[in-house]
């Protein structure tokens, strides 16, 4: 899969340096950079925070490591959970095809306060293997609910 033009051009969707070796010592089982997104929120409220349907695109980073599942879009961390944190079993995941991956969880399981689902579409040649890796961690296959399945589009 082509790496987004912000990932070929400044690097942008990278894992943070000063993470890169902090990863390397959890020792990485899956990883990929660069990776073309989405971000949608489906009826999300939080503090200051109101979205009915909002999209966004993004170049990012999803990493998975014997202790923890990260996710980094723009440079900006998403999703960070530890491996033996009992909310990764409301966390889903599907692999509509081989390049297409989604991870999505309803807000308020993560942030007091919040609710409403979040949601990550990645492409990846690696859709596959984030969705095996992931399962056999506790997370959910299939999609949270109100969550929309990936068409292949």
């Amino acid at each position: 899969m082509q790496k987004s033009i912000l990932y070929r051009l400044f690097r942008v969707g990278s894992i943070p340096r000063k993470l890169r070796p902090v990863l390397e010592q959890d020792d990485i089982v899956l990883s990929e950079e660069g990776m073309r997104g989405w971000f949608i929120a489906r009826n999300v409220k939080g503090p200051g925070k109101r979205y009915v349907h909002r999209r966004e695109g993004f170049s990012g980073c999803l990493v998975i490591t014997r202790k923890r599942i990260i996710c980094y879009t723009y440079g900006k961390r998403q999703i960070n959970i530890s491996v033996e944190d009992p909310r990764l079993c409301k966390i889903y995941v599907n692999a509509a095809d081989q390049q297409k991956l989604s991870v999505s969880f309803e807000s308020s399981v993560f942030r007091d306060g919040w609710q409403g689902i979040i949601e990550y579409r990645f492409k990846t040649d690696k859709a596959i293997q984030f969705q095996d890796a992931l399962t056999s961690l506790g997370v959910q296959n299939g999609f949270s609910a109100d969550a929309e399945p990936i068409t292949k589009s």
